[in-house]
């Protein structure tokens, strides 16, 4: 089985079009025609169906691409810890918003000083996603914000977050949900671990009140600022803010005023020395 024939499998299921992967490629269709065929031969089974609307995976198309990412993530990871101890190539990490606007600047700034050598790609999205990338080999490692027991995942730890809610000047003081003077609380989407605590608590407090769902944490921030609500972040990020936009912060209740945060990276993925130094700057970063 071919490598190049794994990677021209792996795109045209990306892309749906045998014309645009020849194009990548820069071979004929003809080309990659008879190197899909000769994949499927081997393999023993269909893995795409041809279409006027383009090519589209069978369901032991979908399998084999799962095994695919798996193997050209091996293979790519091999020739690199074979040539090079020292940190270098292609990093892609994940993080939620949270993480990448109060953590990962200074981590960045510091690893990519540290090690120039090193072309750093990040994803954003809930911690949720995260793990699901991580699982199907699309990400090399992510920052999550909650304590994740996986049997594939290695999970460790990194900080215990505080939570508080922000609200403009014009809020009284929240002892309570009821205490929010619109009562509409900004909330990311789901798979968040946020939104999840803040909705533990008001299931706690049995209180009626109106979630509006952000994609990113400026967002946010802005309609917060502009009085459209409340929204539980981080202390870190709240200071940040309160320094310059006269937020106000209010205390949340012991039993949701913490998450974990952590960094998590699939069991059977080599554990590359790029990938290390990476984590061991994030360490010391937020220490």
């Amino acid at each position: 089985m071919n490598i190049k024939d794994l990677e021209i499998f792996k795109e045209v299921a990306s892309q749906n079009n045998i014309t645009k992967t020849a194009n990548k490629f820069n071979y004929v269709q003809s080309n990659i025609t008879s190197r899909l065929a000769k994949l499927e031969k081997e393999v023993g089974k269909e893995l795409l169906i041809r279409s006027n609307k383009g090519v589209f995976l069978t369901q032991e198309g979908k399998t084999f691409l799962t095994y695919t990412k798996k193997i050209l993530h091996l293979h790519r990871e091999a020739i690199h810890v074979i040539n090079s101890n020292y940190p270098s190539g292609q990093l892609t990490i994940g993080a939620t918003d949270i993480t990448t606007a109060s953590r990962l600047p200074t981590i960045l700034t510091t690893f990519l000083e540290s090690f120039p050598n090193v072309d750093v790609s990040l994803k954003n999205a809930s911690s949720e996603e995260l793990v699901a990338d991580i699982l199907n080999y699309n990400l090399d490692g992510a920052f999550v914000t909650d304590n994740i027991n996986h049997p594939h995942i290695i999970f460790e730890s990194l900080i215990n977050e505080e939570l508080v809610l922000i609200s403009n000047k014009e809020q009284a003081p929240i002892y309570q949900l009821r205490d929010i003077t619109k009562g509409t609380i900004l909330v990311f989407k789901q798979g968040c671990t946020y939104r999840r605590k803040i909705e533990d608590w008001i299931n706690q407090e049995g209180v009626l009140v109106k979630k509006i769902e952000f994609g990113t944490i400026e967002g946010m921030i802005g309609c917060v600022k502009a009085g459209l609500g409340v929204a539980l972040v981080s202390n870190q990020i709240a200071k940040q803010l309160n320094s310059s936009d006269n937020l106000f912060l209010h205390e949340v209740p012991e039993e949701f005023r913490y998450v974990e945060t952590g960094f998590i990276r699939k069991k059977d993925v080599p554990f590359t020395s790029t990938l290390q130094q990476f984590i061991t700057t994030a360490k010391h970063q937020i220490e």
